[in-house]
């Protein structure tokens, strides 16, 4: 808890942990003092038997990962703290409970874990794909209908940036030739009735560049301990949600077309 805005000393709160852990616990204890004397009580010692300080703790961490090549000596922490809200999402965690264990003050950071876990969204489209209200809801999105690439002149195709990444071939915009679109590419274009999705467009690497950028704006918003009213965070995950809807249409749209040359 040693993440929160402002505060000088780590925040404690007790945990219930399996017996199968705990019973590790133990024996890792019991060796320490096996080796150090019973009035050690520390889990992290070093070699003189000396509870070990957070820097030290840190160093020995930014070792392990350069042994596993991972040389990131600057990001230890929120790597690890990273890797451990992913694990969670993927073994099903609720964002709140992710979000309580990480020591966020809202679930905006959590959502994002389990937004970004293939099992979970596998599932979800498994699930909504057998829905026929699902599918009505995706033939009547917000966005034009799905087009084919090749049928659409270079003029009207839409390219973009996110996450310093250029990105194109996603689909072409209904407006005049000539005419400035006043919002975004990209972002703005999967929820705009003029973007027409090309059947086999780019749009899961668009998803991609999304969740990557959403996960920096909630690094930095944790460390402004801003993290409950962050409009950005929300309009990232609204367009998140919009590209998958889109990934899904463009999906059936290509199923549908495959049974009709049947």
């Amino acid at each position: 808890m040693a993440k929160k805005f402002r505060q000088r000393r780590p925040e404690r709160r007790p945990r219930k942990i399996t017996t199968k852990l705990g019973d590790k616990i133990s024996q890792h204890v019991s060796g320490i003092r096996h080796l150090f004397g019973e009035n050690c009580e520390a889990m992290f010692v070093g070699s003189d038997g000396r509870r070990m300080s957070v820097t030290e703790i840190g160093t020995c961490l930014k070792h392990e990962l350069r042994e596993a090549g991972i040389d990131r000596p600057k990001q230890v922490t929120m790597l690890l703290r990273h890797h451990l809200g992913q694990g969670l999402a993927d073994q099903g965690t609720p964002a709140d409970m992710i979000a309580e264990l990480l020591g966020h003050n809202s679930t905006v950071a959590a959502r994002a874990y389990v937004t970004a876990t293939p099992n979970i969204a596998r599932i979800k489209e498994k699930a909504l794909g057998k829905s026929s209200v699902y599918q009505r809801i995706m033939r009547s999105f917000v966005t034009g209908e799905v087009i084919q690439r090749r049928d659409t002149s270079t003029e009207r195709a839409i390219r973009g940036v996110i996450d310093t990444q250029y990105i194109g071939n996603i689909g072409a915009c209904a407006l005049p030739v000539h005419t400035h679109c006043p919002y975004n590419p990209v972002y703005a274009c999967y929820t705009c009735k003029k973007f027409h999705p090309f059947a086999d467009g780019r749009h899961e690497q668009v998803k991609e560049a999304l969740q990557r950028e959403a996960q920096r704006f909630i690094d930095m918003a944790e460390q402004a301990g801003d993290l409950i009213h962050n409009r950005p965070l929300a309009q990232h995950q609204t367009t998140i949600l919009a590209v998958s809807a889109t990934i899904e249409r463009c999906r059936q749209h290509m199923e549908d077309a495959n049974d009709d040359d049947v």
